[in-house]
């Protein structure tokens, strides 16, 4: 174990080394938004896989109409109609056109679409002839097959998490079984004698257990599983018992409360009599200072602060990148962000990394960022609203319209 706090950066890293993503299982392709790609996706057909038309219109020859004008319309003998699915039964000849509508096969002999505005009557179904008012050149208003994606091309790297648009591609290409990463599972425990449910009243020197729920939504939110157990008395035992049944079934332990080296502190000794190793204990940063990160076997224990924005913190330094990382994502620390603020936050040099609650916005053009007034470790205030974390680096001025790192969290507005 370290024998002395770790600069932010430096424990970030000691963190990420020390977790492997998870092994890999297949989920269809209707459960798989949320989780993590396993295997590099390529492409099995072209996209599109045939030239189709862009748009409703009629297929022609661009030759047959390279002199068409409003004035010396260009009359084409319709001698076919074909829709998205269809296969063209015919071949448009000299003088000839196809009428075609959006997502239709090209017909063979033809190179351009002209769309219906573009024709005298066009519009109107069963016609023998149609009057094309404009020129057309080679590929007009057509879809080349493959012109999106050819045949064996990577379209999806291992290591994304699978989205929406991911879903779109997986299915386009066949993917019906998914390989992914398994999710990992977070045993989430808060501690504190003065802990009472969220359902409970609220007696005098007690407060609700906000904690486990915020870091359960984090830990939901960044692609794992949270596994709330019941809040446990500042009592090593108590806190023992709480947590040793459920390590079977989890992937990482995260603690809330009781980390530091108070007279109630008892995670140090728990994680001990659990069989877990600490590889070290504080960060420099502000608020969250005494975190402890500690290993039994391949499972990693995160002790976090008791103090809502503290382990807010903490879920966001540390927790989730190597919850990622387990959940097998390529990059999963989120980069910082450049804002201007809007408000000093710094007159003079701080003497240690601080990461205070905020609220970006773009205005102008320009991303920009208001910090709440409100920065005490325990004040829950300040979250309502804000969307990033401001990092003030130790040994920073950071005066109004000054330009700052930020780490987005939330959506962002446009003002």
């Amino acid at each position: 174990m370290n024998s002395y706090p770790l600069h932010v950066d430096e424990a970030l890293n000691a963190v990420l080394r020390s977790v492997r993503a998870l092994e890999t299982i297949r989920v269809p392709l209707a459960e798989c938004a949320g989780y993590v790609l396993a295997e590099d996706v390529t492409a099995d057909i072209d996209i599109p896989p045939f030239d189709r038309s862009m748009m409703d219109g009629y297929a022609v020859r661009h030759e047959d109409v390279r002199m068409a004008s409003p004035q010396a319309p260009v009359p084409l003998r319709v001698i076919g109609k074909t829709a998205a699915g269809d296969v063209p039964a015919v071949k448009v000849e000299r003088g000839e056109a196809v009428r075609i509508m959006t997502g239709g096969m090209i017909p063979q002999g033809a190179d351009a679409v002209c769309r219906f505005e573009a024709t005298r009557g066009g519009f109107e179904q069963g016609l023998d002839t149609v009057h094309v008012l404009a020129p057309l050149e080679p590929g007009d208003n057509i879809a080349r097959r493959g012109e999106d994606i050819s045949r064996g091309a990577a379209v999806l790297r291992k290591g994304t998490r699978i989205g929406a648009a991911e879903t779109a591609i997986l299915a386009t290409f066949g993917s019906a079984q998914v390989p992914v990463y398994r999710k990992p599972v977070a045993a989430i425990l808060a501690t504190g004698t003065e802990l009472v449910e969220v359902h409970e009243p609220v007696r005098p020197g007690k407060i609700r257990n906000s904690n486990s729920y915020m870091v359960a939504a984090l830990v939901r939110q960044a692609g794992g599983i949270p596994k709330l157990l019941k809040a446990a008395a500042d009592d090593a035992e108590a806190i023992r018992a709480a947590v040793e049944p459920e390590l079977d079934g989890a992937d990482l332990l995260i603690t809330t409360g009781g980390v530091s080296v108070g007279d109630y502190d008892n995670i140090p000794s728990v994680y001990e009599k659990l069989g877990a190793e600490t590889r070290f204990w504080k960060a420099l940063i502000r608020p969250g200072s005494p975190f402890r990160f500690a290993e039994r076997g391949d499972m990693p224990f995160f002790g976090i602060s008791g103090n809502p924005a503290a382990a807010f913190v903490n879920t966001q330094l540390f927790v989730l990148p190597a919850l990622r990382k387990m959940a097998g994502q390529r990059d999963p620390v989120v980069p910082l962000t450049k804002a201007v603020l809007m408000n000093a936050v710094a007159k003079t040099p701080i003497k240690q990394t601080r990461f205070l609650r905020g609220t970006a916005f773009l205005e102008g053009g320009r991303l920009k960022v208001t910090v709440a007034s409100g920065q005490s470790s325990g004040m829950i205030g300040s979250f309502a609203g804000a969307n990033c974390l401001v990092r003030v680096n130790g040994g920073d001025v950071l005066r109004e319209g000054a330009e700052a790192d930020i780490l987005l969290y939330g959506e962002v507005s446009i003002r």
